[in-house]
């Protein structure tokens, strides 16, 4: 074999320097234009992340970024997370400092944090307008809008009550919004408990399907408690017994008041039946009265009675002895002639007691038969 000369070993070594020297080059150039891209791919995703972020930022209230935007939908947030993942494709390239990703770090994380806080206030609106009755129109968050006098859902469990608090009760809050949370939770445990006290009121009164009570204090305590539940279907349960205890109670005032009425109608017969002396007593002071108002009888006159013309005998002097008519000549002075007099009744006699003695009624028959009875009848 032939020696090169050492003019073709330095054309061969030219040649080669200028090989790898190109190859060198190419490769430098290529390095810088991947660079190039990589910087340019960040750029851009980063300006798509924060458009992102702004659509996710829309998912809050305007009046309280800590509430949720009126009416929002958990298929809004999903969208959004699906979106972030086919914005986010971006692996980072070596060639890159840190600083390139600076800005495009800083928009990943807002919009996965905004995205992570808006899922977890979405899921507190769900688990607390749970607790409460809802309507199309009334719902107990919507919004920064609170409504704090809805009444609890149907058949409400205190596990469930409690199990949300647990999990979004705030201790010593200061936002409106945790306040909110807070007053919310302690609304729906506020009204199971009143349904807890009417319950204990209403079973000392009815108990095991029967009533056990008609005392009226009792049903008035378990009635005003019952009166107190929001719910509609809890109170209307518990008023559906009372309607019960108020019927018997109905019922055994009604019966009362026959039993007294009764008892007041035999005690007043009882009354009137063990008094008729005192009612004769009463009519004959009635009669006897009216006798002296004009219908008693005629006077007696010469010895006999106006009426059935029987004899009474006449008045005597007080003296037991006896007055002779007077004669034709004894006037009073005027001239004219007296009637004449029936002769006196006999005084009683006996000494003042009332009836007379065997020597009374002598002196009364010696006297009538010596008296002058000549201008007692007519001629």
């Amino acid at each position: 074999m032939k020696k090169l000369t050492k003019k073709q070993l330095g054309l061969i070594a030219a040649v080669v320097l200028l090989g790898v020297g190109g190859t060198y080059a190419y490769a430098q150039n290529q390095s810088s234009v991947k660079a190039s891209e990589a910087k340019q791919e960040v750029k851009d995703t980063t300006k798509k992340l924060e458009d992102l972020n702004k659509e996710v930022a829309a998912l809050y209230d305007t009046k309280d970024p800590d509430f949720l935007v009126k009416g929002i939908k958990a298929k809004q947030i999903k969208d959004l997370k699906e979106k972030m993942t086919k914005v986010d494709t971006i692996k980072k390239d070596k060639e890159l400092s840190k600083k390139e990703y600076v800005a495009y770090d800083k928009e990943v994380k807002a919009v996965n944090d905004n995205l992570a806080n808006a899922t977890k206030k979405l899921n507190a609106l769900v688990d607390i307008n749970g607790l409460f009755q809802q309507t199309q129109t009334a719902v107990a968050i919507n919004g920064s809008d609170v409504k704090k006098d809805l009444a609890i859902a149907d058949d409400l469990k205190r596990e469930t009550v409690e199990k949300v608090s647990k999990a979004y009760f705030k201790e010593g809050a200061t936002k409106t919004y945790d306040k909110t949370i807070n007053e919310l939770l302690a609304n729906a445990e506020n009204q199971l408990n009143q349904i807890d006290k009417a319950k204990v009121e209403v079973a000392k009164v009815y108990k095991e399907g029967k009533v056990v009570s008609t005392d009226n204090k009792l049903y008035d305590t378990a009635k005003a408690e019952t009166d107190k539940i929001k719910n509609e279907k809890a109170k209307r349960a518990l008023s559906d017994q009372l309607d019960k205890v108020k019927t018997d109670i109905d019922k055994q005032a009604t019966e009362d008041k026959a039993k007294a009425d009764e008892t007041t109608k035999a005690q007043a017969e009882a009354t009137s039946n063990a008094n008729p002396q005192a009612n004769n007593t009463n009519a004959a002071q009635t009669s006897g009265t009216q006798g002296a108002t004009g219908t008693e009888a005629a006077p007696v006159e010469n010895g006999y009675t106006g009426n059935d013309g029987g004899y009474v005998a006449p008045e005597a002097p007080t003296n037991g002895g006896y007055t002779p008519p007077a004669s034709n000549s004894g006037s009073t002075g005027g001239g004219s002639t007296p009637a004449p007099q029936a002769p006196s009744q006999p005084s009683n006699g006996g000494g003042g007691r009332g009836e007379m003695t065997q020597e009374d009624l002598n002196q009364a028959e010696k006297d009538a038969a010596n008296a002058d009875w000549s201008d007692f009848f007519p001629k």
